[in-house]
């Protein structure tokens, strides 16, 4: 059961939108297309649903996925506004001729499901934003799909109803085992929920991975600016050492890198303290949060700002320390 995208692409006009994307969508999956505006994540679901048809390259459902048991919520849940919550449940049912008894039985699960006992005959118009976004989920589930596509679907709601939909979502999913794509510009609800993460940047694929390795090695610089959470440092790479105005570190350099060079440093990562070797640095900044202080450090010129540090001891602004990174770091050609 999963979705196989191959080398699509699709312009509107002129317009480049999708660019020779492809990625595999795996069984109980949930992949997250992760991209600024515009990059054509909208599009690519649209195609997998078959309401715009690839302009090159093929889409494939595999196992017991169809492009007739995949379906596709958008953004602003497109409730009928004339049915109750009840009738806009069992709409789906309704148009496959289910039988009423059973249309009946899979509402009421769904209301269930979905807390709204209570709300049955009320319509869209009377509802919340998190209400209106449960009946839409429920629309969709009550149809057992095999594949779900959620366009930002919980971009209009606030902090805490978010934080309650993943769960939602992620409870239904392991309950009645369906893959799911889902569009989103924010990290924190990408890095969450996804088994991987497809970042999309110039309208190609930048990467796919899940959000563990996305965040510990991303694939270019493009990757590592939209994530927006790493420090880097320009120096000399020379074999597995890096160096920064003769103070130096050991690092990975899979790629066999030589020369001018630049180090990601998270700004969450292992970082300790030395007194021989490692970087030479500056303390400029030193800020208190419940989860550990923020430092950031001056290293040659170059800034250096690390989160939920916890060294050994205090650091005071103006200190002069070395510093250690015991995960190595990773290095990409400098630009």
């Amino acid at each position: 059961m999963g979705l196989n995208v191959k080398n699509i692409s699709y312009r509107y006009g002129k317009r480049e939108i999708v660019n020779d994307v492809s990625f595999v969508v795996h069984e109980d999956e949930i992949i997250t297309l992760f991209g600024p505006s515009g990059v054509g994540k909208t599009t690519i679901l649209k195609m997998i649903v078959g309401m715009l048809t690839p302009q090159t390259g093929t889409i494939e459902f595999t196992g017991e996925s169809t492009r007739k048991n995949t379906l596709l919520v958008f953004q602003d849940y497109l409730l009928f506004p004339h049915m109750t919550v009840a009738e806009n449940i069992a709409f789906g049912l309704k148009m496959r001729h289910v039988a009423r008894a059973e249309i009946d039985q899979r509402v009421q699960e769904m209301v269930a499901e979905f807390q709204l006992e209570g709300l049955e005959k009320q319509y869209p118009a009377e509802l919340s934003g998190g209400q209106q976004q449960r009946v839409a989920l429920a629309r969709a589930i009550i149809l057992r799909p095999k594949l779900l596509l959620l366009d930002e679907p919980f971009s209009s709601l606030d902090s805490n109803l978010r934080q309650q939909m993943y769960e939602y979502l992620q409870r239904l999913q392991a309950h009645y085992h369906f893959g799911v794509i889902m569009v989103s510009h924010d990290q924190e609800e990408a890095f969450l929920l996804s088994t991987r993460v497809v970042v999309l940047a110039n309208q190609r694929v930048q990467q796919v991975a899940s959000p563990q390795e996305l965040y510990a090695h991303p694939a270019n610089r493009t990757v590592a600016d939209f994530l927006g959470c790493f420090n880097y440092l320009t120096g000399e790479v020379n074999g597995q050492t890096f160096a920064v105005a003769g103070s130096q570190l050991s690092v990975n350099n899979p790629g066999r890198l030589q020369g001018t060079a630049t180090l990601l440093v998270p700004f969450v990562t292992q970082v300790g303290l030395t007194t021989q070797g490692g970087l030479s640095a500056t303390v400029q900044q030193v800020h208190w949060q419940p989860a550990g202080p923020t430092v950031i450090f001056d290293v040659a010129g170059q800034q250096l700002k690390l989160q939920q540090t916890n060294f050994s001891r205090p650091l005071k602004v103006g200190e002069q320390v070395r510093l250690t990174l015991p995960a190595g770091g990773q290095l990409l050609p400098c630009q």
